[in-house]
């Protein structure tokens, strides 16, 4: 990469993370028409165009990607972290962070991080999107900051940090005619049940357990939002199966109780996940900081009590 200074590589990186040369202004420090300069003379010296413009952005091709490893070890040699990037400073910032959250998350985590927003960062937006197949790509092109829930297809290229175990509890509206109080395993096994069908929530890990067990619920419907099951229980006799954090939730509402599952089920632990390519921008250290201590501040959830069968 002779002939070339620390701008010329920054420019790459910068384009390559953004996809956008506009976007790319803040963290190198020189205008628009000056970063557009400089690429037309990076593209003559490696005789490639290395990003072409489709409607997802610039994207890079084949030589760029072929580059990049250089790039960051030159980066990393010539330029130490704290220059190369802008501080973030999220009582100024305007920036909307955009979080992939499991069901769960999107019901507890979401009014937690508006309340530590609001004091420490006034300014700042949260867009929230649904945890899905899409959820890696979304991380590693940069449309989604974080992603936070039980994701066990996310290795290769991810980091990864546990927020806390969850466990299940059953819930019951509260005037259920057959369950009060305590849930017996003839009642488990005999009840019929709505369940969550969405990803990033552990229920596989659920239904395999209860089959190496020889058991099974009796599943009358299936939906794919938490609301569903919430609504669905407090106004029929059906019982669910869910995080515990959320069954002392939903029990708040005073229609539906929480009950002890009286078998054995796993635990599973909920992390918050992120791309490599974004794992020492400041703004992202900064979110990924504030999601660990949202779930360090809220309380431990205790299972329900189970009476004596």
């Amino acid at each position: 990469m002779a002939n070339l200074d620390v701008s010329d590589l920054l420019i790459l990186k910068e384009i390559h993370r953004t996809r956008s040369v506009t976007s790319s202004v803040e963290q190198v420090g020189l205008s628009q028409p000056a970063i557009s300069v400089r690429l037309s003379h990076l593209r003559r010296h490696f005789g490639d165009a290395l990003f072409v413009r489709t409607s997802e952005g610039m994207m890079p091709t084949p030589c760029l990607e072929g580059l990049l490893p250089g790039i960051d070890e030159a980066l990393k040699l010539l330029v130490p972290n704290e220059d190369r990037q802008a501080a973030f400073d999220p009582a100024a910032s305007r920036r909307t962070f955009r979080l992939g959250l499991a069901n769960v998350a999107q019901m507890v985590l979401l009014p937690q991080l508006l309340v530590l927003f609001k004091d420490c960062a006034p300014h700042l937006g949260i867009e929230s999107a649904d945890l899905d197949h899409q959820t890696g790509r979304l991380l590693e092109s940069g449309e989604l900051d974080v992603a936070v829930g039980f994701a066990a297809e996310l290795h290769t290229g991810f980091y990864q940090q546990r927020l806390f175990t969850e466990r299940y509890a059953c819930i019951a509206r509260r005037d259920h005619p057959r369950v009060r109080s305590r849930l017996t395993t003839a009642q488990f096994l005999s009840e019929e049940y709505v369940a969550l069908v969405a990803p990033a929530t552990g229920y596989s890990l659920l239904d395999k357990e209860l089959d190496r067990q020889g058991m099974s619920r009796r599943i009358k419907v299936r939906v794919s939002s938490l609301l569903g099951v919430g609504q669905t229980v407090a106004m029929t006799d059906l019982l669910a199966i869910v995080p515990a954090r959320l069954a002392q939730t939903l029990a708040m509402s005073g229609q539906i109780q929480a009950l002890k599952i009286p078998v054995p089920t796993p635990s599973y632990e909920v992390r918050q996940y992120w791309h490599e390519r974004y794992h020492r921008e400041p703004g992202n250290c900064w979110l990924r900081q504030i999601l660990f201590n949202a779930f360090l501040d809220m309380p431990g959830v205790q299972p329900p009590a189970m009476a004596a069968l």
